[in-house]
């Protein structure tokens, strides 16, 4: 199903719609830690960022995680439902990336455009899990018995009436035996 909100920075959250992205809250203040994967320079540096939880029409879970700032800032995150997302308005953000849920395995990075208006730059670095389809139940096959089908016969016409004609035999008589 097709989900879109807007995200204010921090906790805020308006005009969301469906259920499929949920904000997730830290345990104390109003973003989390996250390890930086971009500009990685051999140790670890860590972020401020926003954690949207969000279910694709799969069943796999995989996390959105927005570095923000203290500050002004609007991103309206629109989500397909089969992990697609566009990003309309993206005022204050320079990207985004979806990261599995269970670990930090980074699927997909959007970089967004210093200019207004310039184009959101989507790379995909891992290709998301595949959820395989549920198997459908065996069904055992019946033996169908087959009727023996009668060739068509051609449509049966009434019998004709036979005409007997009777010729009269001549009678034979001791004259004509001579003959």
């Amino acid at each position: 199903m097709a989900d879109k909100l807007i995200y204010k920075g921090g906790a805020t959250v308006v005009g969301h719609t469906g259920t499929e992205i949920e904000l997730v809250l830290p345990t104390s203040g109003a973003l989390h830690r996250f390890p930086r994967w971009w500009n990685k320079k051999g140790t670890v540096a860590y972020i401020d960022a926003a954690i949207f939880k969000v279910k694709f029409d799969s069943g796999t879970s995989v996390r959105l995680v927005v570095p923000t700032s203290i500050g002004a800032h609007t991103l309206e995150i629109r989500h397909d439902g089969f992990g697609n997302f566009t990003f309309p308005v993206h005022t204050g953000f320079e990207r985004v990336a979806v990261i599995a849920s269970a670990d930090n395995t980074l699927y997909r990075e959007y970089q967004f455009a210093k200019i207004s208006g310039g184009s959101v730059l989507t790379r995909t670095i891992t290709p998301y899990p595949h959820v395989p389809a549920l198997k459908p139940p065996e069904v055992k096959p019946e033996p169908v018995v087959e009727k023996k089908e009668e060739a068509p016969s051609t449509p049966k016409r009434k019998p004709k009436k036979k005409i007997v004609v009777e010729v009269p035999t001549p009678e034979v008589t001791e004259e004509t035996k001579e003959d």
